[in-house]
């Protein structure tokens, strides 16, 4: 290769193909020593590579590095070796790094050079230990021979077997929650077994407790009682307003002589009053026909579901259901006795007792 053009083309690296000013003995890209020198006049390699095109910017010689037998080198040159120096990486292993053609490789950040240092990646997150094992934690109640199970309302099937220290039920406070039924108190009633017989108590509740009656039940004025879906008050004996020294007496139909006259008014939802029948007749019924209060094809509801026979103090509540039940609301803080197969009302729920054992 002569002279004049090893003078006027670039030389083309043979590492990176990097384009270099002519006689260049070192790439300017990636620091590859560059060997000048002129090819034989009648090589293979010389007749195989076409001669470049005059006029064409960025028209090189490349290095010929390329060929199989490398040349020899001018005087004062050393040959260069075909594989750059390897660059260590951050694990020790050494990789073999080939720079981006017209961009040079940066030397690394010293500390005080402005730079900000590298950040050492953070440590990986310890695993926390496991929790130690409580000790003293309270023991497990022991179950009792009773049990609850709903016959009754949104929770019907349900089955709940009583510790032997009782538990209460309500809306929202309570072993038993009945949280959609929105006649319960927060904490409406609880069951407590006393000498190896269970009791319920009302616990303040503004709906009330009601427990079926075994045959009768005596009442008293202002008392509460319920069939099906009803909610009735035995209002008592009516006594006639004495007259007043100086006034009329208000007219009406004379009293039957020798008899009481009594009352008993339904109490609708919300504790509003709703028929009332009063009658002096020694007895009053009710049911789904042929009675004084009637409710023709009413669910829950004998067609002669129960009785009342008035007494001097009172009156006495009978039922005639057949299994249905007749319920007294009981009195606030006092234990109820129950008996296996009773039921309790709370709200729309009906509870039954079981007992096993």
């Amino acid at each position: 290769m002569s002279q004049l053009l090893l003078s006027a083309l670039a030389v083309v690296c043979p590492n990176c193909d990097g384009h270099n000013p002519p006689r260049a003995q070192t790439c300017e890209s990636c620091g590859t020593a560059l060997v000048e020198t002129a090819a034989p006049a009648k090589s293979s390699a010389a007749r195989a590579s076409p001669a470049p095109s005059p006029g064409k910017p960025g028209a090189g010689v490349r290095s010929p590095l390329i060929s199989g037998r490398p040349p020899e080198a001018p005087p004062g040159l050393r040959p260069a070796s075909r594989t750059p120096p390897p660059i260590a990486s951050a694990g020790g292993i050494p990789i073999t790094a080939r720079p981006i053609p017209g961009i040079s490789a940066r030397a690394p950040l010293t500390p005080g050079s402005g730079a900000r240092p590298a950040v050492p990646p953070p440590a990986p997150a310890s695993k926390p230990a496991a929790a130690p094992p409580v000790t003293g934690a309270r023991p497990a109640q022991t179950a009792s021979r009773f049990g609850l199970s709903v016959v009754a309302g949104a929770a019907k099937g349900q089955r709940f077997k009583l510790p032997t220290t009782g538990c209460t039920v309500g809306r929202t406070r309570g072993a038993i929650l009945f949280a959609e039924d929105v006649f319960l108190s927060a904490q409406h009633a609880t069951f407590l077994i006393k000498d190896g017989v269970l009791h319920v108590r009302d616990e303040g509740s503004s709906s009330g407790v009601y427990v079926t009656i075994p045959g009768t039940e005596p009442l008293t004025p202002y008392s509460f009682f319920s069939i099906g879906q009803r909610l009735f008050r035995f209002l008592g004996k009516l006594e006639a307003p004495p007259p007043l020294a100086g006034r009329p007496t208000v007219y009406g139909a004379p009293v039957p002589p020798g008899q009481g006259v009594f009352g008993v008014d339904e109490v609708l939802v919300g504790g509003r009053s709703g028929r009332c029948v009063v009658t002096s007749a020694p007895l009053m019924t009710i049911g789904q026909a042929n009675c004084d209060f009637s409710y023709p094809q009413e669910e829950g509801l004998a067609s002669r579901h129960c009785e009342l026979s008035f007494t001097g103090s009172g009156a006495q509540l009978r039922d005639l259901s057949g299994g249905l039940g007749t319920y007294v609301r009981i009195a606030p803080s006092v234990d109820r006795p129950l008996r296996p197969g009773d039921r309790v009302r709370l709200g729309q729920h009906i509870l039954q007792v079981d007992v096993t054992g």
